[in-house]
């Protein structure tokens, strides 16, 4: 089997990540360039790393990838697709494409118009724990799911989990928002855990989104510390009409309507401590391909990002569309629209990929 061959546009912290994940893989991904705006840092990265650098698109993908994944600073996402599309490239694109009403409309006339090839690196659903949850889902254990409680992901991220736990697509809805602040002990970072004991005031988002078909999801989100804290956690509460998810518990009742309560079991590989399986009761609801290599959740995710791309590259199948990007995007610009009106409706319409 041939390798996958991607090329990566931006050299930040995400841009590095799949950078990371690719090399770990060697026999099934190659990274044919990196491309920077500045010559120093390319000159530094190739000290590092055995991997060609560009300094423009046209020698970057003179390359020859099948993809290009652009992991660039948001506000320049649409700017770099924009750029792209002459060069009839596929494009994974790092979340969200655009930050603005107006440049995602434009965008995808503009995509749309060229028949641009784009999917969106969303990985939160591709996690090991998300699909497992997301089969239990499936397999209809809670009956109809009616509304969940999320604090588990920022802006765009929390909507596509929304949208995918809810199965509610691309339906309009009605958001509530307001903002509090709170202060909280900054305990850790990207660069590692902190005991200066330094306190910060942090935004806590709260929203309520009814969905037209009667679903509703309860957002409450900190981002400033959430994602990295020792002492503010996440949770996830799915509930349907006979059960519910509650982080790792699943409430149900059995097939003659008794109470069942079981537990997520995760197994490791002892070898390389990631996630091997995913089991509710006795039946394994997820097992991870990548075991052996010794990545994180996310890091899983990231890999099914670049594999999925590759399936849509050959076949034409999504497996996160520009599309369902575009929609996640419209839903978080008008969250941050709702804060300015805290607890009056705005209403979402229909838009042109809906």
């Amino acid at each position: 089997m041939s390798k996958i061959k991607y090329a990566i546009i931006g050299n930040g912290y995400r841009a590095m990540a799949f950078l990371r994940v690719g090399l770990a893989l060697p026999d099934q991904f190659e990274i044919t360039s990196v491309l920077f705006r500045n010559p120093e840092k390319a000159s530094e990265f190739s000290k590092v790393y055995n991997i060609p650098t560009s300094l423009t698109i046209k020698d970057c993908l003179s390359t020859k990838p099948d993809f290009v994944v652009i992991a660039i600073g948001r506000d320049a996402n649409a700017d770099m697709i924009t750029k792209l599309i002459p060069y009839d490239i596929p494009m994974l694109v790092e979340t969200p494409p655009a930050v603005e009403y107006d440049v995602l409309i434009k965008l995808w006339n503009n995509v749309k118009a060229n028949n641009s090839k784009i999917q969106i690196a969303e990985q939160y659903f591709l996690q090991p724990m998300y699909q497992a949850k997301l089969r239990v889902l499936e397999k209809n254990i809670l009956g109809e799911v009616s509304n969940l409680n999320i604090s588990w992901a920022h802006d765009y991220h929390g909507v596509s989990l929304m949208r995918k736990l809810l199965n509610v697509g691309f339906e309009t809805a009605q958001i509530y928002g307001k903002n509090y602040q709170f202060p909280v002990v900054v305990t850790d970072s990207r660069y590692g855990i902190r005991t200066d004991g330094d306190i910060i005031s942090v935004n806590r988002a709260r929203y309520t989104f009814e969905f037209e078909s009667g679903k509703i999801a309860f957002y409450d989100f900190a981002s400033d510390v959430q994602y990295r804290s020792k002492i503010r956690t996440r949770h996830l509460n799915i509930q349907g009409a006979r059960g519910e998810i509650d982080d790792l518990m699943v409430r149900s009742l059995t097939s003659d309507n008794h109470p069942l309560v079981q537990t997520f079991e995760i197994t490791e590989d002892i070898n390389t401590l990631s996630t091997y399986s995913i089991n509710l009761g006795n039946e394994c609801l997820y097992t991870n391909p990548l075991y052996y290599a010794r990545f994180t959740d996310d890091e899983i995710a990231m890999v099914n990002c670049l594999l999925g791309m590759h399936e849509y590259v050959i076949t034409g199948k999504d497996f996160y569309s520009f599309a369902e990007g575009c929609q996640d995007t419209y839903f978080f610009i008008l969250m941050k629209e709702a804060l300015k009106q805290p607890n009056i409706p705005i209403q979402t319409k229909l838009q042109l990929w809906n």
